[in-house]
């Protein structure tokens, strides 16, 4: 199977979908024209496409200088486990590093052996407000 890689979405509608299948939206609830904000407002973005179908995406947050967050970085169910998160992953730490950017992400507990496999570490504690 052939994946490509871009930083670019072919349609607007498919990274609404993507989200609608990874359930994301259920939780944050943004629309179509938010989600693309965020998307086009974010530091670097790489998208995963078969053939034409928009399979998986991930983008870093950035302040361009100091640091960098990887975040959103999700898979289409029928398309996991092939390498395709790691493999963006990788991409978005290449682009971090060309920028000299400290890269840091947060995770659920549960996804902490996968990001330890590409050499991320536990160094602190996250917490959110309600």
């Amino acid at each position: 199977m052939k994946i490509r890689y871009a930083t670019e979405l072919a349609t607007e509608d498919c990274i609404y979908e993507l989200y609608e299948n990874l359930g994301w939206n259920q939780y944050l609830k943004l629309s179509k024209d938010q989600l693309l904000t965020a998307m086009k407002q974010s530091w670097h973005v790489i998208y995963a496409y078969h053939e034409n179908r928009l399979i998986g995406t991930g983008r870093t947050v950035s302040d361009g200088v100091i640091n960098a967050y990887l975040c959103g970085l999700g898979v289409h169910s029928d398309y996991r486990g092939r390498g395709i998160g790691a493999e963006m992953t990788r991409l978005l730490i290449e682009q971090c590093q060309k920028a000299h950017l400290h890269l840091q992400l947060l995770c659920e507990e549960e996804l902490v052996p996968y990001y330890e496999k590409m050499n991320f570490h536990v160094f602190a504690v996250g917490m959110k407000r309600s």
